[in-house]
């Protein structure tokens, strides 16, 4: 039986929070913070997005090409890649700034009377992102310096779950990572 697994490096994580700034804010210097801020005097303060329903998905892609050639026929000749594109999904239950935001697009929000206000949305805009995944054991984070909403979030209203807007985001630049430990530490 082999005796290289191990329980207590595997990760579940049960809490995960999403933070907005503007394009091009750095990482904070210590993004686990509860309320993330880049700089001092006074600083960049991430809005959080509030409830994620589920958690979230970073799906990566990447087209792969093979080169071959008529006289060399044990493997591909070569190998190129296309850039790397990166899709952050989540859907967002609160009806926060961070939410809004994403959600108009670049937009607006206007007063047509007292009560009664219009989300105009606009044409898109590009934003800072950054999650933060907590565990018992580890903490993780994900950032990208800029990032574009891609679909527009569907919804759903039949009266069986949480209104909420499925956000896609596109990363425009390397979504990096990290966390509170160093794994090849010895």
């Amino acid at each position: 039986m082999s005796n290289h697994a191990d329980p207590n490096l595997a990760v579940v994580y049960l809490d995960c929070d999403f933070y907005r700034a503007p394009a091009g804010t750095l990482l904070p210097t210590n993004p686990f913070a509860d309320n993330p801020v880049t700089g001092t005097a006074p600083g960049v303060a991430w809005d959080p997005f509030g409830g994620l329903q589920m958690g979230f998905d970073m799906t990566p892609s990447q087209d792969i090409k093979k080169h071959r050639v008529m006289n060399f026929r044990k493997s591909a000749y070569g190998v190129t890649s296309s850039p790397r594109d990166d899709t952050l999904k989540f859907k967002a239950t609160d009806r926060s700034k961070a939410t809004f935001l994403t959600m108009l697009e670049g937009g607006e929000v206007i007063e047509l009377s007292t009560g009664n206000y219009e989300y105009k949305k606009g044409n898109g805009e590009e934003f800072a992102v950054l999650a933060v995944c907590r565990d018992i054991t580890a903490n993780a984070w994900f950032y990208c310096e800029r990032t574009r909403l891609g679909t527009p979030p569907p919804r759903s209203f039949k009266g069986e779950d949480l209104d909420g807007w499925e956000f896609e985001l596109i990363a425009l630049n390397e979504v990096r990572e990290g966390g509170d430990a160093n794994p090849l530490a010895p």
